[in-house]
């Protein structure tokens, strides 16, 4: 499942490069802008745990992202934590 909501996996382009749109010093975060078949789409990541990489992009640069950044991990289902007698 992408973070994009109605995107599916097969009209995602996972080698097309992003472009950093924004950044907020304060908070650490980077808005992405999609390019190519990506291009209706954008992407906001914190950079707070990792301030070195937020340090190292700027604004206009166009930038590959890992595959992982546009997964959401699958929640596994609900499993009690008692038995019933």
């Amino acid at each position: 499942m992408l973070h994009f909501p109605g995107v599916s996996e097969e009209k995602f382009d996972f080698e097309a490069c992003w472009l950093v749109k924004a950044m907020d010093d304060s908070q650490k975060n980077i808005l992405f802008a999609g390019q190519g078949k990506n291009g209706d789409l954008e992407l906001e990541l914190s950079y707070q745990d990792n301030p070195e990489q937020f340090e190292n992009l700027s604004v206009g640069e166009l930038v590959q992202l890992p595959k992982e950044m546009f997964r959401i991990s699958e929640t596994t289902p609900y499993q009690s934590n008692y038995e019933c007698f």
